[in-house]
């Protein structure tokens, strides 16, 4: 049953009508959406904890992403997956539905309200039921990825208070360059290691880089600070105008720094992380915005 994809006819015989909408909802999973909220978050809303957000997450994506390797179950067959939607990397474990349960499970958390609980709940499991309804998960995998996701919510909850009070003594010099080279050698190893399909641990990895030269760097140059007061117009251009300059890095730099190619995948995600983190604060911090 659980690994049935029978199960995906059974969900679009109920709700022929959702496709569009689970299309929609998987998006609130993708890696795309979580880039768009934590920058947000970091730049017009609480820089400190979009900046701890990060790392939760980024810690759920690498695990997710060595699960998978290390079982190799592949996805459901493609003739079971809906029209114009598509899937990389292997099956199990379902990291939207694992990464959703860890993203909106800290935030909720950090929020500290019923009504936050209960819209999180929602979203998880409307991500998780997308992946099974548009065919490219197992109901297996959905399951498997909210258990795992639940687990390290509580693991790094729990371990949240303690890790911050030994990061505040770590001078940035070894933090951040051992985040660095995490992420440089997590990189090449699972380059080396893992054959996964239609997919490489460069975006992880560039991310984990860029992440540990952009943020001293910021904290040195710019050390732009949380402006409640200022104008919404201020903080909604801000972000528009970031998001641009953040996707065009992106688009920009993939016709000579392709996916397919992992250090260029990862080079690519690097620079946009600190163009992110780093050049438009700059840019934003000068033109008062």
């Amino acid at each position: 049953m659980f690994f049935d994809p029978g199960l995906t006819t059974v969900l679009r015989e109920m709700l022929p009508w959702a496709g569009p909408l689970f299309i929609a909802v998987t998006q609130l999973g993708s890696e795309l959406f979580y880039v768009v909220l934590i920058l947000t978050g970091y730049w017009a809303v609480r820089k400190r904890e979009a900046i701890v957000t990060m790392y939760v997450l980024l810690v759920s994506v690498v695990l997710n992403f060595w699960l998978k390797a290390l079982l190799a179950v592949e996805r459901p067959p493609q003739s079971y997956w809906y029209e114009g939607v598509s899937a990389s990397n292997y099956s199990t474990p379902s990291g939207h539905s694992q990464n959703s349960v860890v993203l909106f499970g800290w935030l909720s958390r950090r929020v500290g309200s019923t009504a936050a609980v209960v819209v999180s709940t929602v979203l998880v499991v409307l991500i998780g039921v997308s992946r099974v309804y548009l065919g490219v998960h197992y109901l297996g995998d959905v399951i498997l990825g909210w258990g795992i996701g639940l687990c390290l919510l509580v693991l790094q909850v729990v371990a949240s208070g303690p890790v911050s009070r030994w990061v505040s003594t770590v001078p940035d010099t070894y933090l951040y360059g051992g985040m660095f080279l995490f992420g440089l050698l997590s990189t090449l190893v699972t380059d080396m290691v893992f054959s996964v399909p239609s997919d490489n641990f460069g975006a992880v990895g560039g991310l984990i880089m860029g992440a540990a030269v952009g943020l001293p760097a910021e904290r040195r140059l710019v050390g732009f600070q949380d402006q409640p007061t200022v104008d919404r117009w201020r903080l909604v251009l801000r972000v528009v105008l970031g998001l641009l300059l953040v996707i065009g890095v992106m688009v920009g730099l993939s016709s000579f720094l392709a996916s397919e190619y992992t250090w260029a995948r990862a080079l690519r995600y690097a620079v946009t992380a600190v163009v992110g983190i780093v050049v438009w604060p700059a840019a934003f911090t000068r033109l008062h915005i």
